[in-house]
């Protein structure tokens, strides 16, 4: 009369032995602050595909876009905690926690995408990073993206001069230096508050990637837009170093790959897209102004300044050798 129950018993214990053969051995929490419909989300969105299909479940990714779990300086912080194993979270954030890396928010400083995949490819950013590591994150690559362009509701930036007097959200103490040399008043808000203060008149400018614009739905409002390559969009692909160095070599191994393979994948995607989003601002009615040569030339003389006042932070070994990749 035993029978069944022994064997649903049986059953019961044979699916949870299942069940845990099955289970991931590694959680990675991923909290991002942006869309995962915008360029580097959908990177975000590949690599955890990549990474659960290439380790067989061993390690699941848990994406928290939108800025839901963690966002700016809150999100360094998890990441050095171990609240959360990895984030793709843009620059000037970490320029907070090593001042060192605003070496890559100086204006101007890659002019050219090919320059910045120099340096990439070259270990230079491993380099500059090294504070970083020291104090609990480590780099194991760096996603692409686009310049931060800027944007205006009614005036045109074609020179230098069209700053003045224009509230402009900026990203890291070197664009609001920047801002505020060229005359605007510069405004300082994460990703999230974005939104809210283009509605609500707060600002009347900003610095995003192209694509941002049609995505977000600010080309509404903000009516013009310079493509100025004075400041390169990129998410420096960060974990928590000593889960990192805990983790199983094979499964680390998984990781570091997956995560190289969207970066340079996504390199001619992040261009396509920017040309895409350029093309369809200009269909929304929005007035695009292409920086020429001679713009560019100009505007570099025009915030030299900057790269002088951040210097001594800096310092001049990183200096130099980033200006070597505008070289070649």
């Amino acid at each position: 009369m035993f029978k069944p129950i022994i064997g649903v018993l049986a059953l019961v214990a044979a699916s949870a032995i299942s069940f845990t053969a099955h289970a991931a051995e590694v959680t990675i929490r991923f909290p991002v602050e942006y869309s995962l419909e915008i360029t580097p989300g959908k990177a975000n969105a590949e690599f955890k595909q990549l990474v659960e299909e290439r380790s067989n479940g061993r390690i699941e990714v848990k994406l928290f876009p939108n800025g839901s779990l963690y966002k700016g300086l809150d999100l360094v912080q998890a990441v050095l905690r171990g609240d959360a194993e990895m984030t793709t979270l843009i620059q000037a954030y970490w320029s907070a926690l090593s001042p060192k890396t605003a070496v890559f928010e100086l204006p101007y400083v890659f002019p050219t995408k090919e320059a910045f995949y120099r340096a990439v490819d070259d270990g230079f950013f491993q380099v500059a990073y090294g504070e970083v590591e020291e104090k609990g994150a480590k780099l194991i690559t760096v996603l692409p993206f686009d310049y931060l362009v800027p944007g205006a509701r009614d005036t045109a930036i074609v020179e230098p001069t069209d700053f003045k007097g224009l509230k402009f959200r900026g990203l890291g103490k070197v664009n609001l230096a920047m801002l505020e040399l060229l005359g605007a008043t510069p405004v300082s808000l994460n990703f999230a508050e974005v939104s809210p203060a283009i509605q609500q008149g707060l600002i009347d400018g900003l610095n995003v990637p192209t694509d941002n614009y049609m995505i977000y739905k600010w080309n509404e409002t903000i009516k013009n837009v310079t493509y100025a390559p004075y400041y390169i969009a990129y998410y420096p692909w960060t974990v928590n170093a000593k889960w990192w160095n805990g983790l199983d070599p094979e499964l680390r191994e998984i990781i570091q790959q997956a995560a190289t393979d969207v970066a340079v994948k996504y390199r001619p995607i992040a261009a396509a897209n920017s040309e895409k989003a350029i093309e369809d601002m200009r269909a929304a009615g929005v007035n695009v102004h292409v920086q020429t040569p001679e713009d560019i030339e100009k505007w570099i003389a025009a915030t030299q300044p900057v790269w002088d006042q951040f210097k001594s932070q800096i310092g001049e070994d990183l200096i130099d050798r980033v200006l070597t990749y505008r070289e070649e």
